[in-house]
C-alpha cells in the first residue's frame, strides 16, 4: 500500500510529501496503515467483549431502573468504535510520526533504549495527562463544547451510552491520548492490552452500575467518581474529568466528593435524540449553552 501510495503522489505532483513519509515517519506510521485489519478485529473484539460482559452485569445488579438506550446509542458504539477509531487511529499514526520526525535525533536514540516497562509508563501518563486536559477544554472552550455536550445529554447512564459522542468529539479525545504514543515511537503492540483495558474501564465507568473506592477515588476513577462528571445539576458539572487516574482532578482542584450518587444526569435537552440531528446540532446557529440548560434542571 505504501509503494502503490507513493507511486500514486508523484503522478499528482505531491511526491514529495510522501518521500518525506516514507522515509522520516518511520515503521510505526507504516505498521498502521498495513494493520488496518488488525485494528478493526481489535475494535470488534471490544465491542463484543463489551456486549458479553456489561450487559448481563447490569441486567444483574443495576443502580438504576431506567429507560433503555435509545436505538441512536446503539449506531453510537457502533460507529465510534468500528469506523471512528479504526480510521482516525490510522490518520494519528501519520501525524505522529511526523512529529517524531521532528524531534532531536538525540532524543529519539534515547527514547528507543528505555526498557519497554518506562516506555509503557511515560505514554500511558501522558496519555492520561493529555485526556484530562483536553476533556477540561471540552467544558471550558465554546467550540468545543457544542461537540462534546451530545455525550453530557446522556439521561440513563449505561454502558452502551459510553460512546454517544459526536466523532468530531470522539477524535480530539482519541488523538490527545494516542498521539503521544506515536510520536515517541514506543513499541505499541505490548500497549494494545492496556489500550483494550482502558476502553473498556470507559464502558464500566458509564455503566448503571454504583460503586466507589471510598476514599481512594481521589486516586482512581470508579463508577461514581464519573457519574458526578454527568451530574445534571450544578454540583457535578466541571469536573472529574480524568478517565482512570482520579488524581489528576485532585492535583488540579476538579475532584468532587463521591460520598452520595448525583440524584440525575444530563440534562438531555443538551442534544437531540436523533442521530442525524446530534451530528448537525453543532454546527447551528445557537447551540445550547451548558450553563444555562443546567440551570434549568430542578434537582
Amino acid at each position: 500500500m505504501g509503494y502503490f501510495l507513493l507511486y500514486s503522489s508523484r503522478l499528482c505532483g505531491v511526491g514529495a510529501c510522501w518521500r518525506f513519509l516514507a522515509n522520516h515517519v518511520g515503521l510505526l506510521s507504516i505498521t498502521a496503515v498495513h494493520h488496518v485489519r488488525e485494528t478493526l478485529a481489535l475494535s470488534t473484539l471490544f465491542l463484543v467483549f463489551s456486549m458479553a460482559m456489561f450487559m448481563p452485569v447490569e441486567w444483574l445488579v443495576r443502580a438504576r431502573n431506567g429507560k433503555a438506550a435509545p436505538a441512536s446509542d446503539r449506531f453510537h458504539f457502533w460507529f465510534n468504535t468500528i469506523v471512528v477509531a479504526g480510521s482516525a487511529l490510522t490518520v494519528m499514526a501519520f501525524i505522529g510520526g511526523a512529529i517524531r520526525a521532528s524531534l532531536p535525533e538525540g532524543f529519539r536514540s534515547w527514547m528507543e533504549e528505555r526498557p519497554l516497562w518506562e516506555q509503557l509508563i511515560l505514554v500511558v501518563a501522558l496519555a492520561e495527562l493529555w485526556s484530562y486536559w483536553a476533556h477540561r477544554l471540552s467544558h471550558a472552550v465554546p467550540f468545543l463544547w457544542r461537540f462534546h455536550k451530545v455525550h453530557h445529554s446522556i439521561e440513563h447512564m449505561t454502558w452502551i451510552s459510553a460512546l454517544r459522542q459526536h466523532p468530531l468529539d470522539a477524535i480530539w479525545i482519541m488523538a490527545s491520548a494516542n498521539i503521544p504514543a506515536f510520536a515517541l515511537g514506543v513499541d505499541l503492540r505490548p500497549l494494545a492490552a492496556f489500550i483494550f483495558f482502558e476502553r473498556c474501564y470507559t464502558v464500566l465507568l458509564h455503566s448503571n452500575l454504583d460503586f466507589s473506592y471510598g476514599w481512594f477515588d481521589r486516586l482512581f476513577a470508579s463508577t461514581r467518581f464519573h457519574h458526578w462528571h454527568h451530574d445534571a445539576g450544578e454540583e457535578g458539572r466541571n469536573r472529574n474529568f480524568a478517565g482512570m487516574f482520579a488524581i489528576l482532578d485532585t492535583l488540579f482542584g476538579t475532584y468532587q466528593p463521591t460520598v452520595q450518587p448525583p440524584k440525575a444526569f444530563g440534562p438531555p435537552e443538551l442534544a437531540p435524540r436523533s442521530y442525524w440531528k446530534q451530528m448537525v446540532s453543532p454546527f447551528g446557529r445557537d447551540p445550547v449553552n451548558a450553563a444555562d440548560s443546567i440551570s434549568r434542571v430542578n434537582r
